[in-house]
């Protein structure tokens, strides 16, 4: 006989995804200011994307806890970016609500009666707090739908409204920041989470709320019908190649790509769930080393390029400077000291003396790489050893030290610094109009014969 499953107590653990909103457009990030925004909550499983409205978002998620610790993680996360990024609102979502429904499920009928001061006021300077919680479950245990605004601190301020699967949403308008806002719901929402159990709880500027209700039909659903190219990478071990998306409220269930080999072939390959693992330094393997991810990966055969993702008879074709990235990034990975790439023009004649726009990259000691830009063809340099001591990282010389250097040289160990920097070079500055013009050659250092 088949045991009923055990009803969840408001203590078991579960997992959380934490959520923080800027005020800036998602298009406008740099790269330089994508990394920054991701480094600002200090999470090594962080990642950025875009809100229904087009503002840049950072999320992860938590290890399993209960609903106290993740808004009290949530808050301080932040807080946290609210020092150097303007914060336009904080979430905590139940994981495995989040795969589903990455975006709040406003209210389906529009704005509810909102209080009369915050119809009046500034929504720029007010926000507005959602709890949404599961249905009723019809046991007495738990609270009425309508006395779930009796929780909240002031009734008057608060309506109640349902999302589309059916779960209740208790809805307040407060005149503070979202960060305040989220802190002032903080205890209401631990005294109603042990009569109802939460699924979400988000606390967002109240203009950047009522136009996502207004606007759902447009934003929402249109989103939710027109996928979008996930961020994904390649992943290279012994022979074995892979996509990879790490980003998880993406459901590649029956999705597949579309790549291209050297000779010109064109083939598919299907997704399937697995893991990967991130390094210290950010990036993606799969040889065990660093934190464990769960991944969707699609086979894809080595020197082949990736042309599209493919779902439901719809093709999203993937931009070839951003392949090039992505493969550049993929070919730095655990190189040995001394190794050398360069980039330049496919169709170079040694005889032809005009400006040739190129690059350099050699591999340092203890995982630095010298990115060296130019105009002109760079000389292989003759170094007296690899050591990377003493060198200013993250930090763009132009002083002219290398000769043959026009535009400047950079020390890192950001593998993807130096990969977004070539693809911008050659593409932004070079005036490049495809990824197809560009050669690329490597070399390995020259090793003393029967040295030790």
């Amino acid at each position: 006989m088949e045991l009923p499953t055990p009803a969840r107590t408001p203590t078991d653990p579960l997992a959380f995804n934490i959520v923080v909103e800027v005020d800036l457009r998602f298009e406008d990030l740099t790269p330089h200011r994508r990394i920054d925004l991701i480094h600002a909550v200090r999470r090594d499983n962080a990642h950025v994307d875009e809100s229904p409205l087009g503002n840049a978002l950072v999320y992860f998620d938590s290890e399993h806890t209960d609903w106290v610790k993740a808004g009290l993680l949530a808050l301080d996360v932040a807080k946290t970016v609210n020092q150097a990024w303007p914060v336009a609102g904080v979430e905590v979502c139940r994981s495995d609500l989040w795969l589903d429904e990455p975006f709040f499920d406003h209210e389906l009928d529009d704005l509810g009666d909102l209080p009369e001061w915050s119809a009046q006021a500034d929504p720029r300077r007010c926000s507005t707090v959602i709890v949404e919680v599961e249905p009723e479950s019809g046991t007495t245990r738990h609270l009425r739908d309508d006395r779930l605004t009796m929780v909240l601190n002031d009734p008057r301020n608060v309506r109640l409204s349902r999302s589309a699967a059916g779960r209740p949403q208790v809805i307040l308008e407060t005149r503070e920041s979202p960060v305040t806002a989220g802190l002032s719901i903080a205890k209401p929402s631990i005294t109603l989470d042990r009569d109802r159990t939460i699924t979400r709880v988000r606390s967002v500027r109240a203009d950047i709320y009522r136009a996502e209700v207004a606007l759902y039909d447009d934003v929402v659903e249109i989103d939710a019908a027109q996928p979008r190219l996930p961020e994904w990478r390649y992943v290279t071990d012994d022979g074995d190649r892979t996509v990879v998306v790490t980003d998880l409220r993406v459901r590649l269930e029956g999705w597949s790509i579309i790549h291209t080999s050297v000779d010109g072939i064109t083939d598919t390959s299907d997704f399937g769930f697995g893991a990967v693992w991130r390094d210290d330094d950010g990036n993606l393997n799969s040889v065990c080393d660093g934190d464990i991810l769960d991944a969707w990966e699609a086979p894809i055969p080595q020197g082949s390029n990736l042309d599209a993702f493919v779902v439901d008879g719809t093709r999203l074709d993937v931009d070839p400077w951003d392949a090039m990235t992505e493969w550049l990034a993929e070919s730095m990975y655990d190189q040995p000291l001394g190794f050398l790439i360069e980039l330049g023009p496919q169709d170079y004649d040694e005889s032809d003396d005009s400006p040739v726009v190129c690059a350099q990259v050699v591999f340092l000691s203890d995982g630095v790489l010298m990115l060296r830009l130019s105009k002109q063809v760079l000389e292989r340099l003759s170094f007296a050893d690899y050591s990377s001591d003493g060198l200013a990282l993250d930090t763009w010389h132009y002083d002219g030290y290398f000769d043959d250097c026009t535009d400047g040289y950079l020390f890192t160990r950001d593998v993807r610094l130096v990969a977004q920097t070539c693809t911008s070079w050659f593409r932004d500055k070079a005036g490049f109009d495809t990824a197809d013009a560009l050669g690329c050659s490597y070399r390995t250092a020259d090793e003393l014969p029967r040295s030790s």
